[in-house]
């Protein structure tokens, strides 16, 4: 397995007081957006809309697979919780008469295997790409989940953590899904995190919600109760401390 990584870009904020020594408040601010042309891949059961089961495997095809990295920089490129963000290495730009298209590959035990092209144009940088697989000989219609209700506009701001260093701040740029607390229902996508930032009208007044990223093969949560319209919020994410 190839050990290739791209490195997050990190940036160095000071914050020094004159009666302390200079070194002791420096705060290291890691950006997560080097990877600029994305796909995020959900993979679901089409019978119940329930993530892909553990033991699915994702593989990656094409002329340009080898320019494919998840989402942190690795070339691991593995599903958790069915999900994983993939993208065109930095160096790697599609032309606008030359799009860069690759093949997508499901297969988990007991299911029939899926396959699904994505490609990747200069105008589209972000984009969504739902997979659903069937259960061998199954005849259950795919279930078909209705948009989620619209309310008024809430604004997110995520501060990603390392629980071990204090120092290090995460500004991530994820694709991000949503669900009440308590429900027993998948998430669903509720938008695209831009540095840590997200406005949505898809949260209800008064109602808790789980969030969920996924980013270098982990997935990550917090929940929220919506009382007001914008909110700062913390989540850990250990894998993009590692650069």
């Amino acid at each position: 397995m190839s050990t290739a990584r791209i490195t997050p870009v990190v940036l160095m904020l000071l914050i020094l007081s004159a009666c302390k020594k200079p070194t002791e408040n420096i705060k290291i601010v890691v950006d997560t957006d080097v990877i600029k042309y994305t796909a995020m891949i959900n993979v679901t059961d089409a019978s119940t809309g329930a993530p892909a089961p553990a033991n699915t495997t994702i593989t990656i095809s094409g002329d340009q697979a080898s320019n494919i990295y998840e989402l942190s920089g690795k070339k691991d490129i593995r599903l958790t919780s069915g999900m994983v963000t993939i993208g065109l290495q930095p160096n790697v730009v599609p032309a606008e008469n030359n799009p860069i298209t690759i093949s997508v590959g499901i297969a988990s035990s007991g299911y029939n295997t899926a396959s699904k092209q994505i490609t990747f144009t200069t105008s589209q940088k972000q984009q969504v790409i739902n997979i659903p697989i069937t259960k061998t000989g199954s005849t259950t219609p795919p279930i078909v989940t209705p948009p989620p209700p619209v309310y008024n506009n809430t604004s997110l701001t995520f501060t990603g953590r390392c629980p071990s260093r204090t120092d290090i701040e995460i500004r991530p740029s994820v694709y991000i899904y949503f669900k009440k607390t308590g429900s027993v229902d998948a998430f669903q996508y509720l938008g695209y995190m831009d540095r840590g930032n997200i406005t949505t009208n898809l949260l209800q007044l008064n109602e808790t919600y789980d969030f969920q990223i996924v980013y270098g093969g982990d997935t990550y949560k917090v929940n929220q109760k919506i009382e007001q319209t914008s909110y700062n919020l913390t989540i850990d994410m250990p894998a993009a401390c590692n650069f």
